[in-house]
């Protein structure tokens, strides 16, 4: 149950902290005490949405501690900010500290809960539908956790860790959410792929994709340079996160 407590607290965090989080509201954050605090109330009603399946008042206490984890966590990033300024640069690295050490508190939390020996049981409904499904529940709550994740987590990590670089001078083509639409289909072909144990197509997932843009490669390096890293860096954080979740 252990491994299944974790993937819903990770559920959890990820659809508090990007599906139900729009980027105002992830902007005034840092600016607003009051934002701050809407986020945190957000945060905590996601997580406890997603220990329905296993409710007790015991898992709500955790769900509760976690919430006010995430929340001293932002508290500590907020009066950063205020006195450091965090340019683009530093961006990228903020926003991984700050994942890293939520995702660490989850996993803290979840080896509390196991050492503790806290019971855990589905509610009778949740047992009676997992009854009749041929899948198990760590397998089907693994499946949607790795979907969420490499579709706006990623788009967000991905925006990040290349703002710095991204091409000025080049002009912008096509549509302005096509490229991240792109990115979302290509991440969503390769789990597809390693699902299936067809990694040697994933290449030409890759180069399918570099043929669209092929004319812009040739004619503006920096461009293709900011092209390659964003295809290679979209891959590796889908096949990492395969690996890690199953």
């Amino acid at each position: 149950m252990a491994k299944i407590v974790l993937t819903l607290f990770l559920i959890g965090h990820v659809l508090g902290d990007f599906y139900l989080q729009s980027p105002k509201l992830a902007i005034n954050k840092d600016e607003s005490f009051k934002k701050l605090l809407k986020h945190s109330t957000i945060y905590l009603f996601s997580m406890m949405f997603v220990i329905i399946p296993v409710f007790s008042l015991k898992m709500l206490k955790w769900a509760f501690i976690l919430s006010t984890a995430h929340f001293i966590v932002d508290v500590v990033k907020f009066f950063i900010k205020k006195k450091i300024t965090i340019d683009d640069k530093l961006d990228a690295l903020a926003y991984s500290l700050d994942q890293i050490i939520h995702i660490l508190v989850i996993i803290f939390t979840t080896m509390t809960i196991y050492l503790l020996s806290e019971p855990i049981n589905y509610i009778y409904c949740i047992q009676y539908i997992l009854n009749r499904l041929p899948a198990d529940a760590v397998s089907i709550l693994s499946r949607i956790l790795i979907i969420l994740i490499i579709i706006q987590p990623f788009s967000i990590t991905i925006k990040k860790v290349l703002y710095r670089y991204k091409p000025t001078t080049s002009k912008e083509e096509g549509h302005s959410n096509a490229g991240a639409l792109i990115g979302i289909l290509e991440r969503c072909i390769i789990l597809l792929l390693l699902s299936a144990g067809q990694y040697s197509a994933i290449g030409f997932v890759l180069t399918a994709k570099s043929i669209a843009r092929y004319n812009k490669i040739a004619d503006d390096p920096k461009f293709s340079e900011y092209y390659l890293l964003g295809t290679l860096l979209s891959a590796l954080l889908v096949i990492v996160a395969y690996l890690l979740i199953f």
